[in-house]
């Protein structure tokens, strides 16, 4: 039998929602550069609403 690895997120949408707007501001306020630390987290939401099938809402 193959062994599978599987990952468990134990962050939950709201924390990394909150994550993501600390580090837009951060950018905005010149405290970090605007590289492309910020995509992690958008691709971390969107596997959580992909694996939950829960509808995309802004807020």
């Amino acid at each position: 039998m193959p062994k599978t690895k599987t990952v468990t997120s134990t962050t939950t949408l709201e924390e990394l929602k909150i994550k993501l707007a600390s580090i837009k501001l951060n950018i905005r306020a010149g405290i970090e550069k605007n590289t492309n630390a910020h995509k992690k987290t958008k691709v971390q939401i969107a596997q959580l609403l992909t694996k939950n099938n829960q509808p995309i809402t802004n807020n």
